[in-house]
């Protein structure tokens, strides 16, 4: 995939040849679990243009058959209070709520640890007419118990709420809040960085696959990490119709493709919660992986700033096409935010090789600490079936 927007101030192509190899020789590693999920779907009865068949029911039915942990229903404010069978506006049924229509439903359909299903929102300012960006703002409870489902959101009247306004509700109301698509296909649904203190962004939303507009906000990610935010990214399918068979079609993502996956403790909400705000995830779609550990020259699990070997794990789906592995030390930003322009990363290549469709992936690189933020990419020729890494972030000392 073309990578115009990168800057590569340096290349140095590593194999696990240059280090270790064995994966026996380094520390185990730590208790806990990879749990599966996706953080932003759609249901019917709460959001409009879902089919009329994207039952609560029917996506935890399809979700359990695709190997998915948990489920966040994210149904779009203006939908909740307003008319979820027509796209059209009643400004007589603006912010009037309720916003988590599906709340009780969510936890009657959990079944602990086995699955889990969330109730949240999606906050879906927009423009008049709809040419400007404004943003849709995830809303991930961080607590069930005591969680405010009665009062409305405000994303209404058009033009009246920004982005950052929209983002300011869901973080008071206690959410773990994900700027969604925030370059999106379309001016309507991308963000207006009038905030930047959000817990996450997407960064790999369903549809198109990993397109140029996911790269983007890739890149915004890691600019949000350069400048000492803590950012975790996500992956979503933004699933409208649950029965769409997978991987999904142009513009119609199936339920779980992508995903993020989060190492938790244990299957609770409370332990993946903790795991998204640590930034242990991956993002992926279908069967491929991509893992990112950072160990000391005893070849045990540290700090990034202590290691001294890079490991990179994981495969690539057998239905993939061919696809490139990299990993990079960002080093730099160039970031126009506010304005609609995406960031452009400065970066240093550590590894690249091409992987083939079925491949597993055990890659170790030398490194020495020095400052930037570290990432690897498993991205394939058309973009379906990528997988991304969490990042690992060495701070510029003071």
């Amino acid at each position: 995939m073309q990578r115009s927007s990168h800057r590569l101030v340096a290349a140095l192509l590593v194999s696990s040849a240059a280090g270790c190899s064995a994966s026996t020789e380094f520390e185990a590693d730590p208790a806990g679990r990879w749990l599966q999920g996706d953080l932003h779907v759609h249901a019917t009865g709460a959001s409009n243009d879902t089919g009329g068949d994207s039952t609560p029911e029917a996506i935890k039915t399809v979700a359990l058959e695709r190997g998915l942990d948990f489920v966040v229903l994210t149904d779009h404010s203006n939908s909740t209070g307003s008319d979820p069978s027509t796209r059209d506006e009643d400004p007589a049924l603006f912010n009037q709520g309720p916003e988590f229509v599906y709340f009780e439903e969510a936890e009657r359909l959990s079944e602990p640890g086995r699955f889990l299903m969330i109730s949240g929102n999606e906050l879906s300012p927009v423009a008049d007419p709809p040419n400007a960006p404004r943003g849709h703002v995830g809303c991930l409870p961080r607590m069930l118990a005591g969680f405010d489902t009665d009062a409305p959101f405000v994303d209404r009247p058009m033009s009246a709420v920004t982005g950052g306004e929209a983002l300011a509700q869901a973080r008071d109301r206690g959410c773990f809040t994900v700027v969604n698509h925030p370059y999106g296909q379309v001016a309507w649904i991308r963000y207006d960085w009038t905030d930047l203190d959000y817990d996450a962004m997407e960064v790999f939303n369903g549809g198109l696959a990993f397109d140029a507009g996911d790269l983007e906000a890739y890149d915004a990610w890691r600019c949000d990490l350069l400048a000492g935010r803590t950012v975790t990214p996500i992956a979503a399918s933004d699933n409208h119709r649950v029965h769409i068979e997978a991987p999904g079609l142009y513009l119609d993502s199936a339920l779980g493709y992508p995903s993020t996956s989060v190492f938790a403790a244990d299957a609770s909400w409370p332990a993946i919660v903790s795991a998204l705000e640590a930034g242990h995830v991956m993002l992926h779609e279908g069967g491929s992986r991509l893992e990112l550990d950072a160990y000391d020259g005893d070849r045990r699990l540290a700090a990034p700033a202590e290691a001294r070997w890079l490991r990179v794990r994981g495969a690539l789906d057998p239905a993939a096409t061919g696809a490139l592995l990299e990993l990079r030390r960002a080093t730099g930003c160039q970031d126009p935010r506010p304005a609609s322009e995406a960031p452009v990363v400065e970066e240093q290549a550590l590894l690249r090789r091409r992987v083939a469709a079925g491949e597993t992936l055990d890659e170790v690189v030398a490194v020495t600490g020095a400052p930037g933020v570290y990432t690897a990419t498993l991205i394939t020729d058309d973009g379906r079936y990528t997988a991304l890494s969490r990042a690992l972030v060495v701070r510029t000392p003071r």
